[in-house]
């Protein structure tokens, strides 16, 4: 195993980063999703 670095171009680091700002959102986005979704069954339930 050699000890030198093997560099990437920024182009490919920037792709790298908008997957992983993607992936990001996308957990997000499920989750408050489903939060939605308890959220909005917990107050039909209230309202019955």
């Amino acid at each position: 195993m050699s000890n030198t670095k093997e560099y990437i171009s920024s182009e490919k680091y920037r792709q790298m980063l908008v997957r992983d700002g993607d992936r990001r959102f996308q957990e997000w986005h499920n989750r408050f999703l489903n939060y939605q979704q308890a959220y909005l069954e917990d107050m039909n339930k209230r309202k019955k």
